[in-house]
Order: C-alpha cells, then structure tokens, then sequence
C-alpha cells in the first residue's frame, strides 16, 4: 500500500499545520521522505525529531487512509531526508467519506458531454478529491448519469495543473436561480486525486488565515 514515490499529507499533531511530501524509500519500520513543503507557505519546514504526525495518503484503488506517526531521525547524503515511524498494517485505517475535504471554490472548467454532443465552459461551485459542483450555461442540459470529459484548472501555490478528468453527471439542481450539476469524478489517478486534495487544504488554510473558516 505504502510505496516509493507516494504522496504523503501530514499534520502536525500539536499544531494542526499540514504539509506535503514523498516517500523516497521504506525499510523494514522506517518511511524515508524528502523535506515536506508547508502547504500554507509553499516553503520546506524542518521537522523535529520525536513530533507527532498524522499521515494520509490514497491507495490506487482511490481509497483514502490514515496513520499515526511521529519523525524518528534524519539522513544527510546527496538528498536529505527524513525518517518517519513506519505503522502496523491493522493501524493504517480508511478515512470515512465525511471526512473527505470539500470546500467551496469558483474554478474554470471545461465540459464536454459526448452522448449529447454538447461542449461548455463553466465554473464549479465547490469541490473534492471524488467530484465537484458546477454552474451551468442555460443552454446546456446533459441528462443525469451521463459521462464526460473535463479540463479543470487548479491554481496552486506552486503554480497551475490542468486536469483532464473523466465525470459522471450524478445530479442536476436549481440554486439562485441557476441551474447546475454535481459531477463525480471516474478512475483518477493517485496524483490527480492529491493535486485536488492539496488545493482544498491550500483554501482551508486561507480560509482560516482569514477567520471565515467554520
């Protein structure tokens, strides 16, 4: 489950603050990463020896999971790293759906709905790692359940991703009066999945920085 090159989030067990990194070797009880980036600061933190972390990641199979962890060591060479408390398999856990991270954000989309031969751009009314909610142009009405392409665009704090993601229409609903649809998103890949989950802990923070977090 856990393997060389995986995308690893972390939290600060005392702080709360998260940071992103990959694995860059595991032996035997030992996770060796390279330097994690603040999500917040976009900058390399350095880590103390003994702190506590929480450590998520999502499996191929697209299931999120959980561990507990807490930095053990370093290791100076041609790329420094750090060393994390590797965790017994039963103490890896799912994380629940509730817990999956959405957050509202007005995104740039582009849709194309091939069974109705209809092709839009539009902007998302809130986002996750498995599916987003779009605004609709009046003029297109794709019939619910029915699959398509999307090229979405993610500004982050290292700069833009462009995803292309296949969706199935799970819904369409009226709001404000504007009609939209909730998209959910079909065989993602672990990296497209983590570019997701980092812009919505990306506008979590800010959101927090700026004290309208709930």
């Amino acid at each position: 489950m856990l393997k060389v090159g995986l995308e690893l989030t972390l939290e600060d067990k005392d702080t709360g603050k998260r940071y992103r990194c990959k694995i860059a070797d595991i032996k035997e009880d030992k996770i060796y990463i390279d330097y994690p980036i603040d999500l917040e600061t976009n900058r390399t933190v350095f880590l103390l020896i003994g702190q506590g972390l929480l450590v998520d990641f999502v499996s191929d199979g697209q299931i999120p999971y959980r561990f507990s962890s807490k930095v053990t060591g370093r290791e100076l060479g041609n790329i420094p790293m750090l060393i994390l408390s590797a965790p017994e398999p039963e103490d890896v856990r799912k994380i629940q759906r509730r817990q999956y991270v959405r957050v509202d954000a007005a995104l740039d989309i582009a849709l194309t709905f091939p069974e109705s031969n209809l092709k839009t751009t539009a902007v998302t009314k809130d986002i996750s790692s498995g599916g987003c909610a779009v605004y609709l142009p009046r003029n297109i009405r794709p019939g619910e359940h029915e699959t398509g392409k999307a090229l979405l665009v993610l500004p982050l704090k290292e700069g833009y991703q462009y995803l292309q993601l296949l969706f199935s229409v799970v819904r369409l609903f009226e709001k404000g009066g504007k009609t939209g649809a909730s998209l959910q998103f079909k065989d993602t890949s672990a990296k497209e999945r983590q570019y997701i989950l980092r812009f919505c802990f990306e506008q979590q923070l800010l959101l927090r920085k700026k004290g309208l977090s709930g």
